[in-house]
């Protein structure tokens, strides 16, 4: 059988209207028509076009239902009359439970977030005009179909559409069963992910996710929409319940989730502030994803036709449509908006669930999601399985009895749908990514482009081709509209490819772009869910979501994320794991022309297009860079036992460090002494710390600390929060001082006394809380954390920065110092400046094996520990620091700096004597200095080799050159240090 022929009935009807002057003899395919007799579709050559094509020339207008479709639509119901399984049976009531379970769904919980983008009354706005948009469209579908009773799906639809070209059919079929697959795939994910939440992961990823497709497998048995309408109604129940719950638990609580936390501070953001109109500064970027979050919402034209074709009376089908557009303009409305009006805008997340303070709030208002994230997937696999058991079996007994050939193949069939979304979604590594790109391209025809094109094809078919001016301004203004509505489906199309060739980084496909589809519900998943009972959670996406989370935008506030148990990784999650992430700050690199390479597994930028490496090297050293390093990871540790636990993870002093002081140490592994990452220590407060580590340390930092904690005699009390989507700059350069002193002041701090401070007195070392408002922008008071110091031996400072306002204080920060002073640096700066000014990058420079002694970080080790210990490694280390004279081992090795004649040496180059040429030592670092004009390294040689002056040689490309050991930093430090009295020194 020719699958994508049969679909072809009565495609000449409207060719056949296209003028109606014309009458000539429908085209008469015999195959085809004895393809679908079953259906008994009769045609005549009335005014040249069949009695299924309904509608007539009348001037008053154009008749949606006649007598003849309804006839059609009988004789289809009669035909399976006596048939054990009837599929036209569904009422209108049962059609409009089925799209309550596609629509009213965790959908909802993402509005709140939309509408502190937009401002509560655009977002309402916004919400009924969609939705009255897609009532439009969802209508024009329902007339199409009325007008060709013969159509089973949307691929049926499309044929019919454009002219009966038969690959417009096998495209159409292709998008939707790819759609509907990847949509179940992402389903068995979300499920596997909640199981994995709730049991404290009991079973790996892998398991639950066969789990939950074996249990979607079983709820996808019922052969008619007429039964699965049951389960679409619990399903809709469910999570009507649990979103009104949400919105009942949001006003009840004394706070949202997040408010006051933050250190010592206090109450840092302050109270939930509620925007009625979108916040100045906000970006066309954010606005156009809070928008498209809510547009996205509401795009689901793709399962109509399918449930039109199994209705009884599918002229009742616009009731369906119009109850279902008014409860969702009523719910999400409500929903959204009382939510948001408790939570505000600097507490708000995406989904709601995750603003809701209490856990057990939290817990049961999302637990009642669970049938949605079975259905949804059941839905899908539904009508993709009707789309191919249909066509295999039309005029059999087998599609309308129960046979065993029959129900071996539907739910042989089903099961197959199911295992290739299970494989889909645990093989592929940016299973997200791909999804994200697919569902854009498929809503741009099953959202705009199909319906936009449907409805002139109709208007053609009622009153020629001169339609428009026949129909006056009811013609203009339809075809205007419609033709609105195509190009924003072609610009749909291409817009998201250029976006995914604009996000896509080195590795093809593996970025970290999502659509919104690629997120949660309705009709996907998304990928953080096995954190969402986390008490502080707050990485959760919308239904679909077309940001990411490095990406949010400057009206939310994600708050830290404690570690907890349950927040355990498990097989088959490395697909999310090793996705390149992106800071807060990406869009702003592109924009500035910046070179993204992958770096600590984000996306991040080498070079911008105005400055060479070199020259962006010079710069720093002669006015202003700033560095995104929004990749390190930035901690909040608190506690009664926080000091504890850092005098026995580091060698350093805590207890000698003064509150707003900061200090270079690292995490040592128990026994050895080597180094688990190097990290900066700023105390806040008594108990409070603040910790900056290494991004591509992440996961082992994080188990380290997670079992160093756990090992504690009060665990309990340690509280441990991951500033996840905090924002990090680096702002460095002679003229870093006065840019942000001019920046500070610009910004008006809500507090006398950081208006007028006076940032020559915040010394190399020290760190500075300042509340402010960003200017020209609604974000703000909110407080940034300054630390003087840096990662290339200038004067400057790293500043953090709460996630909501990092994109508006960064743009602020430039905007005002000028690009004169002040431009975007990128990691070939940030390495040759860390290089000449003597500073380690871990995992080059140090690592597991090496010691702080070895590696030239003896001075982390305090005065006051060298006597006691108490730090894990100390025998190693403390052995190391005495003399072999004194009773002590000293280091095997010894970090070095070099100079090298020649080419330069690079990571690995062997270090060798220069009389015999026996190897001594390897490069670790090293490039060309861009200040001193000569080949510097970094590495390690023998102890005795390492004193300064002594020469050497360096195997460059096999060839001997000749090196020199240097003391570092190779450029003097310009740090502003009070102990020197003037800085710098």
């Amino acid at each position: 059988m020719a699958i994508g022929r049969n679909s072809r009935v009565v495609v000449d009807n409207l060719n056949n209207t296209a003028s109606l002057d014309e009458r000539r003899e429908p085209h008469r395919d015999p195959a085809m028509e004895s393809d679908v007799s079953g259906y008994d579709v009769e045609k005549t050559e009335e005014s040249g076009r069949s009695t299924s094509g309904v509608g007539g020339n009348s001037a008053a207008g154009t008749t949606i239902v006649d007598e003849e479709s309804v006839v059609s639509v009988r004789k289809q119901t009669s035909n399976e009359a006596n048939n054990s399984i009837k599929y036209r049976t569904c009422s209108w009531q049962k059609t409009a439970m089925l799209l309550f379970s596609e629509y009213i769904c965790l959908a909802i919980m993402s509005f709140p977030y939309s509408y502190s983008i937009l401002g509560l009354i655009p977002g309402l706005i916004v919400t009924i005009v969609v939705a009255l948009f897609v009532l439009y469209t969802s209508l024009i579908v329902w007339e199409f179909c009325m007008r060709h009773p013969e159509i089973r799906d949307v691929c049926d639809l499309s044929q019919i559409l454009y002219y009966g070209w038969t690959w417009v059919w096998y495209g159409t079929a292709a998008m939707f069963l790819l759609n509907n697959t990847f949509v179940q795939g992402l389903h068995v994910l979300t499920g596997a992910k909640y199981l994995n939440t709730m049991t404290d992961g009991a079973a790996c990823t892998i398991g639950f996710s066969a789990i939950v497709a074996m249990i979607s497998w079983m709820c996808s048995l019922p052969r008619t929409f007429n039964t699965l309408s049951i389960l679409a109604s619990f399903s809709a129940l469910f999570t009507f319940v649990s979103v009104v719950l949400a919105a009942i638990f949001a006003g009840i609580e004394d706070h949202p989730k997040g408010y006051n936390t933050g250190g010592p501070l206090g109450k840092m953001y302050g109270e939930p502030d509620v925007l009625s109109i979108t916040a100045k500064g906000t970006t066309f970027v954010s606005g156009m994803n809070a928008f498209l979050n809510i547009s996205y919402t509401f795009i689901g034209q793709i399962t109509l036709p399918s449930f039109i074709a199994e209705m009884k009376k599918p002229e009742d089908f616009r009731k369906a449509l119009y109850a279902v557009t008014i409860a969702e303009i009523v719910l999400f409305c409500v929903v959204g908006g009382v939510i948001y009006g408790y939570t505000g805008t600097k507490y708000n997340t995406a989904p709601a669930f995750g603003s809701l303070g209490d856990e057990v709030y939290l817990k049961v208002s999302f637990s009642l999601m669970v049938p949605t994230m079975i259905f949804l997937g059941v839905l899908y696999a539904s009508i993709s399985a009707r789309f191919i058991f249909f066509r295999i079996f039309e005029n059999t007994r087998h599609k309308g009895e129960h046979t065993l050939v029959g129900w071996a193949s539907w739910a042989g069939i089903l099961g197959a749908t199911w295992i290739v979304a299970f494989i889909i979604a645990e093989v592929i590594p940016f299973f997200s990514d791909l999804l994200s790109l697919m569902s854009s391209l498929f809503d741009s025809f099953f959202g705009f482009i199909f319906w936009g094109t449907a409805y002139m094809r109709l208007r053609q078919a009622d009153h020629g081709p001169e339609w428009i001016s026949k129909r006056g301004i009811r013609g203009i203004a339809g075809f205007a509209l419609n033709v609105v509505i195509i190009l924003i489906g072609v610009y749909m199309l291409t817009a998201e490819i250029r976006i995914m060739k604009r996000l896509s980084v080195v590795h093809g496909l593996q970025t970290s772009f999502r659509h919104p589809r690629s997120s949660p519900w309705a009709r996907a998943p998304y990928s953080n869910i096995w954190t969402l009972t986390s008490p502080k959670t707050t990485s959760l996406s919308p239904k679909r979501r077309i940001f990411s989370e490095a990406n949010r935008t400057p009206n939310t506030i994600p708050q830290p994320r404690p570690i907890q148990s349950s927040q355990r990784r498990h097989a088959s999650t490395g697909h999310e794991t090793n996705a390149i992430k992106r800071t807060a700050l990406y869009d702003m690199h592109l924009q500035h022309g910046g070179k993204m390479v992958p770096f600590g597994g984000f996306s991040m930028p080498v070079q911008y297009s105005d400055l060479s490496v070199g020259d962006s090297h010079k710069w720093t050293r002669e006015k202003a860079s700033l560095f995104d390093v929004g990749h390190m990871v930035q901690h909040r540790l608190s506690g009664p036992a926080a000091s504890l636990l850092l005098e026995k993870v580091t060698p350093s002093s805590i207890t000698a460090l003064e509150d707003y002081h900061s200090t270079l140490s690292c995490l040592l592994h128990p026994g050895t002494g080597g180094i688990v990452d190097d990290m900066v220590i700023s105390r806040l407060g008594p108990d409070t710390f603040y910790l900056v580590t290494n991004a591509a340390c992440r996961d082992k930092d994080l188990a380290y600390l997670k079992e160093q904690i756990a090992n504690l005699p009060n665990p309990e009390h340690v509280d441990w929060q991951i500033l996840d989507d905090w924002g990090l700059v680096a702002l460095q350069g002679p003229l870093s001082a006065p840019i942000l002193q001019d920046a500070l002041v610009g910004a008006e701090a809500t507090d006398l006394e950081q208006r007028e401070f006076d940032l020559q007195m915040l010394y190399f070392g020290q760190c500075k809380h300042f509340i402010l408002n960003v200017p020209s922008s609604d974000c703000g008071p909110a407080p940034i954390l300054v630390s003087r110091g840096g990662y290339t031996g200038e004067d400057g400072f790293e500043i953090s920065i709460p996630p909501f306002m990092t994109q508006a204080f960064t743009e602020y920060l430039l905007k005002s110092a000028g690009p004169d002073k002040l431009r975007f640096a990128g990691l070939g700066a940030r390495d040759s400046l860390r290089l000449e000014a003597g500073m380690c990058l871990y995992g080059h420079d140090l690592n597991d094996d090496t010691t702080p002694v070895e590696g030239g970080l003896s001075w982390i080790v305090h005065k006051d520990r060298r006597v006691g210990g108490g730090f894990h490694g100390d025998e190693v280390i403390l052995r190391q620091l005495r003399p072999v004279k004194d009773g002590g081992t000293g280091p095997a090795k010894r970090r070095v700096g070099l100079v090298v004649e020649g080419a330069p040496a690079r990571e690995g180059a062997q270090i060798v004597r220069g009389e015999d040429g026996d190897e001594i030592g390897t490069v670790t670092s090293g490039c060309p200095s861009p200040t001193l004009g000569k080949n510097i390294a970094m590495g390690y040689v023998k102890s005795g080799m390492h004193k300064a002056g002594t020469e050497v040689g360096v195997v460059v490309r096999g060839k001997r050159r000749k090196g020199v050991i240097t003391k570092m930093p190779f450029v003097k430090s310009q740090y502003w240090k009070q102990a020197a009295g003037t800085a710098p020194g």
